[in-house]
């Protein structure tokens, strides 16, 4: 009996070590090397364990007042850790072999791409993983850029979920692939692919699609078919009229930069969106960062008086905003104290694609890819 559990703990010591890589480089090739030899098996072994991270997480200890707030909050959130072990989240292997196929209709040549260069960053948390850059204090996610050596072509993979922590690296998580050669390329082909697949599944959602063959004429259509295996696109059909009046097609982004309270670099991004409703405004959706934040925080967004713009952080304060033109001016109120400051901003002419995106998917629950200028 102690042979036999010697052997399970030296198997489970081989797969436990076969997932640690020495640094992001020899990670970001082995995510290559499972891609090419279409190696779910491999892939899911480079991501850490939830009984390692939670073990870390239950064992860890701070000092600090805000230390131990932050890594209560984490605590609080145990599904938010199994997200990163492929044993939790079927997600992880679904994208794996979304990505390969993918790649396949799109004419990549997967046993003969090399490697041409990654770009890997810091990633914002949100706010359920608050506290786990106590225990994980790499967190990145960025592009990886392949050639097709029998093509010449250039692909990005989109990476997340890097993590580095006890000086090894772990993860990887492939979401997407474009035919792009710089990071601005793929965020404008991404443009146009979500266009696309929102076409073709509203279509499909209301049965107005006749020729089956029309969602096969590209990878991106050819996508539409499988999208409960990507986090591309979400539509959702509505419930009732309350529902049905909800606001979904984004009609305009502004992204205002100033001070708040006279000396604090302070960010708003806000949508103004499209629905049912017989305005041509129906609502919005809004974040904003501090110069001292690392994250960007969601606000809850209503009309008040006077055309005036209302924007609530749950349990922290709210801000009351005005919008003349490229200006913006208003009032944020503490709930605890009832102090309140000024806010002035000025509407930011030129914004890269890449930052809209990531803005968009901060606020839908998506990737969160890219915070430069």
């Amino acid at each position: 009996m102690k042979h036999a559990w010697a052997i399970i703990f030296f198997l489970f010591s081989c797969i436990h070590a076969r997932a640690q890589q020495k640094s992001e480089e020899v990670l970001v090739n082995k995510i290559l090397q499972t891609i090419a030899r279409q190696d779910d098996s491999v892939y899911a072994s480079l991501f850490p364990k939830f009984a390692t991270l939670w073990n870390m997480v239950l064992s860890y200890k701070d000092t600090s007042i805000i230390g131990n707030r932050r890594i209560a909050n984490l605590r609080a959130n145990m599904r938010s850790v199994q997200q990163f072990d492929p044993e939790f989240n079927d997600a992880i292997i679904n994208d794996f072999k979304f990505i390969y196929k993918k790649g396949l209709d799109s004419g990549l040549h997967w046993r003969d791409v090399l490697i041409a260069r990654y770009e890997l960053e810091k990633a914002p948390l949100p706010k359920e993983l608050i506290g786990f850059e106590k225990i994980v204090p790499y967190r990145l996610r960025g592009y990886i850029f392949v050639q097709d050596l029998l093509t010449r072509k250039i692909f990005c993979i989109a990476v997340k979920d890097v993590h580095g922590f006890n000086n090894q690296w772990y993860g990887g998580r492939i979401i997407n692939l474009l035919e792009a050669e710089t990071i601005e390329e793929y965020y404008e082909k991404l443009a146009v692919e979500k266009k696309v697949l929102k076409d073709v599944l509203v279509a499909q959602l209301y049965a107005m699609m006749d020729t089956p063959g029309q969602a096969e004429d590209s990878a991106a259509l050819a996508a539409a078919k499988q999208h409960q295996t990507t986090n591309t696109l979400k539509i959702d059909v509505p419930e009732d009229e309350e529902k049905k009046q909800t606001a979904t097609e984004v009609i305009e982004r502004k992204l205002y930069t100033g001070l708040f309270d006279n000396e604090i670099k302070m960010e708003l991004y806000i949508r103004s969106l499209k629905g049912k409703c017989p305005q041509p405004v129906c609502g919005w959706d809004a974040l904003y960062k501090f110069q001292d934040m690392e994250d960007y925080i969601v606000l809850d967004v209503t009309k008040g008086e006077g055309g005036k713009l209302v924007l609530t952080e749950e349990d922290v304060g709210v801000m009351e905003i005005s919008i003349q033109g490229d200006k913006v001016t208003g009032e944020w109120t503490s709930f605890k104290d009832k102090t309140s400051v000024d806010v002035v901003l000025t509407e930011k002419k030129e914004v890269k694609n890449r930052k809209l995106f990531m803005l968009d998917d901060i606020l839908e629950g998506g990737m969160n890819f890219g915070d430069d200028e």
